[in-house]
Formats: structure tokens, sequence, C-alpha cells
């Protein structure tokens, strides 16, 4: 699918800027080393998910830990929350199921199966929480105690991350919208007057002049996605 869709918007872009069949072909070449950045930016989509799912496990976990619940039977009304609030097929009640059945089934070690989670979602507040619980498991600690105080300073956390994440946004789409309107205006200017841009295509001055405002697209859009990455 990444393929399908990546490729066709390259070659009607190369079709828009060079007017030319070789040029859209040649342009969807560059869906090979674009890949890269759609995994990278699919991948923290689905961390975003995912924390969105934690933060109401901790609500839950929290909840049903301080009514005198132990650990796994607190994931256990965990995992049904989530089922109930995200689908059974998301990836935070798969993850929770797959903790609850391990425990059920083998009795395994809840605080390494946490930990797993942790490394494998590349989640840091998933980590910190198991992290803790780990710790507290290993030093007989009061697990009841850790897990409400982890769950406040996460959830606080959480929140600002979601707060600041809300910020950025607008300026993610302020650059994505200045980025698309120059190509909508030449998609515009194709249409209404075909022969109007005539000279950008049919002479070598012209054909450069558009490789250049190209390059200029593409680096401004790359600039503007990377400024407003912001790692919190």
């Amino acid at each position: 699918m990444y393929y399908l869709v990546s490729c066709g918007c390259l070659f009607l872009l190369g079709l828009l800027f060079y007017r030319s069949f070789y040029a859209g072909l040649t342009a969807c070449l560059a869906s090979f080393p674009l890949e890269r950045m759609y995994q990278s930016f699919y991948a923290e989509k689905r961390r975003e998910t995912l924390l969105r799912g934690f933060k109401d496990v901790l609500y839950t976990i929290s909840g049903a830990v301080s009514a005198g619940r132990q650990m796994p039977s607190a994931l256990a009304i965990a995992r049904k929350s989530a089922e109930d609030s995200f689908g059974s097929e998301s990836d935070i009640a798969l993850e929770l199921s797959h903790i609850v059945d391990r425990y059920e089934g083998t009795h395994a070690d809840i605080g390494a199966l946490l930990e797993d989670l942790g490394s494998r979602s590349g989640v840091p507040e998933i980590g910190q929480f198991a992290s803790a619980y780990a710790a507290c498991q290993r030093c007989g600690g009061d697990v009841e105690e850790v897990c409400l105080k982890t769950a406040v300073l996460l959830l606080g956390r959480i929140s600002v991350r979601d707060e600041t994440k809300a910020l950025i946004s607008q300026k993610k789409l302020d650059v994505l919208l200045l980025s698309v309107m120059p190509v909508a205006v030449l998609a515009g200017l194709n249409v209404l007057g075909y022969g109007y841009l005539s000279v950008m295509y049919e002479t070598t001055a012209g054909r450069v002049v558009m490789s250049l405002c190209l390059a200029l697209i593409v680096c401004a859009l790359l600039w503007g996605i990377r400024i407003t990455r912001i790692d919190l």
C-alpha cells in the first residue's frame, strides 16, 4: 500500500513539474529512500496511540490498587477496560492480554513482562513504570504506594506531553499547507492555462528553474518537519 500511494503521488509530482512521463517514472524512485521516513512516522504514531492507551491503563491500575487489588488482578481489569475503550484488536489491549495470559498460564513474573513491553514499545513512560514496579518487587517495597506515586507522576508527565503535542500539531499543519500551496498553484495554472507555462517546460532554463523550485519546496518541507519535531 505504501509503494502504491507513494509512487502514484511521486509520479504525478514529476509529471506536474516536468510534463514528462519518464520524469514521473524517475520520481517514483524516491519512494525507496522515503520508506524509512514513512516507517519512522508510522512507528511514532503507533507509540503515541499506545501511550494514550497506557494513560487510561494507569488510571485503572491506580484505582484497582487503591481498592486493595494485586497487580495481576489490576492488569486483568485494565485489559477489560482497554478492550471496551479501544477495541480488542488495539495495541494496548493485545499487550495487556499477552501479559495477563502469560501470568495465568505460566505464572510468569509480572515485572519482567512489563519491562519487556517497555523495551519493545519504545515508550519511556511504560518502561519507567515497569522499572519502578520490578524494583519494588525485588526489594520488597510497598507495591501499592509505589504504583500509585509512579502512576501520578507519569500521568502528570503524559498530560504535559499531550498539551505540548496539541500546540505543535497546529504548526505542523501550517508547514504542510505552506508546502502544498505552491504545488496546488502550479496544478491550477496547468489546468486553467496549459500554454501559459509552456516556456517553463520546453526550455532548458525553464526546466532548471522548475527543478530549483521543486528542490526548495522539498527542503522547506523537510526543514519544517525537523523544527516541529520535539522529543519530550
